[in-house]
């Protein structure tokens, strides 16, 4: 059964940059756009580069890697068809960010 798991505290996420973070032994990256948080996988299915580690263009997150692009809301990726990587929810209580695993 599916639970959330606290990560870090809301101001630790910035605008437009991500954050990595561990929850449960899955490796996430936090990712800011708009105000609104969004937690993807922390590895890009392509050479396993570090999604965690990339910054949000034009509401997706970017891999610093090859720059494979992933729409925030859904995990999908825009530039190469077929690929994805999990888009994990999130709730926010008491300025603490917590991911569903």
């Amino acid at each position: 059964m599916a639970e959330f798991f606290p990560v870090c505290r809301v101001e630790d996420v910035l605008e437009g940059k991500s954050l990595a973070v561990e929850a449960q032994g899955f490796r996430i990256g936090l990712f800011k756009a708009n105000g609104r948080i969004f937690a993807l996988s922390g590895r890009c299915p392509h050479a396993a580069g570090p999604l965690d580690r990339g910054w949000v263009e034009d509401g997706e997150a970017v891999c610093p890697l090859h720059r494979w692009r992933f729409r925030l809301e859904t995990g999908r990726c825009s530039n190469v068809g077929g690929e994805w990587v999990k888009a994990y929810k999130i709730d926010i209580r008491q300025n603490v960010v917590f991911v569903e695993i």
